[in-house]
C-alpha cells in the first residue's frame, strides 16, 4: 500500500492534465522554500563571520579585562603581577597607562587615545602586532610611537616621519592649567579595522608616565587576556576582590559588548523573518493542495469505492504536498551552502566592480563580509522547513478523506 500511495502521488504531480493556476502556485510554493532556506543559510553564515571576526581581530587586540585605579596609581603593581597571572582563567597580564592627547603634523591635528605599554607583557595580552601594517614591533623606544592606520592616514604620517605630541596639564583643583609638547617618531603603523585604528597610539610605558609627571615604573591599571571571552564579568570581579586597591572593574562587555549584541539581535530577527518567509511559502501548499483535492474529487471518491483506506489517501495528498517542501527545500540549501562559501569573493567582486569598500573600514572592524557555514544551522533550517511544508499538508489532505463518493459519483 505504500508503494500505492508513492505512486499515486507521484502521477498526481506529474500529469499535465493538472490545473494551470494549480502548477503555477504550486512551483511558487517550492520556489518561496528554496529561497528562504537558501538566504535564511546565507544569513546566518554571514553572522557566523561576524562574531568569529569579532573574536579573532578585535578581541584578539583589546583586553579582555581591565583592572583600572581609583587614584590613577597601581602600588605596588609588580609585586601583584605574579599572583594574578596564576589565577584561574588568566593566561597573562599587563600593565599599562592611559590617557587622552593631541597630535599634531603641519596643520593637521588629531584626539587620540594614548596607551602606555610594556611592549614585551603586552604581546602577551594582544595580537596587535600581527596586524602591523609598516615599521618595525621588535621595541618601542622612549621616543617613540606606535600609532593606528586612520589616525596615520588623517595626519599624512608615515614610519620614520615626527609628530608633535601635545598634553594637557591639570592643576590642583582639577582644572585645565596648561599643555606639553614633546616630539616623537612613528616607529609603526598598526591597522586592525574599525574605530581603534582611528583614535588609538601606544607608547612605551615609562616614557608615558614621564610625560604625565608621573614616578617612574607606575602603572595606572592591569590588562588581562582570559581563556574564556564570556567569562570576563565574572573573573573581572574576582580578580578585583583579589586586590587590596580601589579599581575600576573593566571589561570588553563595556567596551565592544555593543559589537556583539548587535550581531545577535540581527541573527535572531533574521531567523524570525526568514523563518516566517518560509512559513509563508508553506502556505502556498495549503492552497495548492486544497485545490488539487477539489479537482480530484472524482479520483477520489473511485479509489474510495475501490476499498482505499481514507489513511493512506490522507498520506498520498500529504505526500504530494511535501514533495514541494523537499524539493524547495533541497535546492534551497544547496544554494545556501554555495553561496554561504562563496559570499566573501562575491563581495569582493562587487566592491572592485564598484571601485568602493561597501563596508566603511571607519565603523566596522572590517571591510569585507565575513562568512562562517556551520552545518548544524544548516541542519535546523532544514528541520525547520520541511517540518512547516509537512504541517501545511495535514488540512487538506484530512479533506480529501472526508470526500462522500456517492455525492460525487451521483452527480457525473
Amino acid at each position: 500500500m505504500h508503494n500505492l500511495v508513492w505512486q499515486i502521488a507521484q502521477r498526481y504531480r506529474s500529469t499535465r492534465h493538472t490545473n494551470g493556476f494549480i502548477r503555477f502556485i504550486s512551483a511558487s510554493s517550492t520556489l518561496g522554500i528554496a529561497l528562504g532556506v537558501a538566504i535564511l543559510i546565507l544569513a546566518l553564515s554571514v553572522m557566523n563571520g561576524f562574531e568569529q571576526a569579532l573574536k579573532q581581530r578585535l578581541l584578539a587586540v583589546i583586553p579582555h579585562v581591565e583592572l583600572e585605579a581609583v587614584s590613577n596609581q597601581l602600588e605596588p603593581w609588580t609585586t601583584k603581577v605574579d599572583a594574578l597571572a596564576r589565577y584561574p582563567g588568566v593566561v597573562a597580564v599587563a600593565p599599562y597607562i592611559k590617557s587622552h592627547g593631541m597630535l599634531r603634523n603641519g596643520n593637521a591635528v588629531k584626539s587620540v587615545q594614548l596607551r602606555g605599554i610594556d611592549l614585551s607583557a603586552e604581546q602577551e595580552i594582544s595580537d596587535f602586532a600581527h596586524y602591523l601594517q609598516s615599521g618595525d614591533l621588535s621595541t618601542l623606544a622612549a621616543e617613540q610611537l606606535v600609532l593606528g592606520s586612520g589616525v596615520a592616514s588623517e595626519l599624512s604620517l608615515s614610519v620614520g616621519d615626527t609628530v608633535q605630541l601635545m598634553l594637557p596639564r591639570f592643576s590642583e583643583d582639577g582644572r585645565l592649567a596648561s599643555y606639553s609638547n614633546r616630539v616623537l617618531t612613528v616607529s609603526a603603523i598598526i591597522s586592525i579595522g574599525g574605530q581603534l585604528d582611528y583614535t588609538q597610539a601606544w607608547l612605551d610605558i615609562n616614557a608615558l608616565a614621564r610625560y604625565l609627571d608621573m614616578p617612574e615604573g607606575t602603572a595606572q591599571g592591569l590588562a588581562f587576556r582570559i581563556e574564556q571571552i564570556f567569562a570576563a564579568p565574572a573573573i573581572s570581579r574576582q580578580l578585583g576582590e583579589a586586590l587590596d586597591d580601589y579599581v575600576y572593574l573593566l571589561d570588553w562587555f563595556r567596551t565592544q559588548g555593543h559589537v556583539y549584541q548587535d550581531i545577535q539581535m540581527v541573527r535572531a530577527i533574521l531567523y524570525l523573518v526568514l523563518a516566517l518567509v518560509i512559513a509563508v511559502a508553506c502556505f502556498n501548499i495549503v492552497a495548492t493542495l486544497v485545490m488539487a483535492v477539489r479537482e480530484k474529487e472524482s479520483d477520489i471518491a473511485i479509489l474510495l469505492t475501490m476499498g482505499m483506506r481514507p489513511a493512506d489517501l490522507v498520506k498520498t495528498f500529504m505526500l504530494l504536498g511535501w514533495l514541494n517542501g523537499l524539493i524547495g527545500t533541497f535546492f534551497g540549501a544547496i544554494a545556501g551552502v554555495l553561496l554561504a562559501w562563496f559570499i566573501e569573493p562575491i563581495f569582493a567582486f562587487f566592491a572592485t566592480s564598484l571601485g568602493k569598500t561597501l563596508l566603511d573600514p571607519s565603523i566596522y572592524f572590517i571591510d569585507f563580509v565575513p562568512s562562517l557555514l556551520l552545518w548544524g544551522d544548516v541542519a535546523i533550517t532544514v528541520f525547520i522547513a520541511l517540518i512547516l511544508s509537512l504541517l501545511a499538508t495535514i488540512y487538506p489532505a484530512l479533506r480529501a478523506s472526508y470526500v462522500d463518493p456517492a455525492r460525487v459519483l451521483g452527480q457525473r
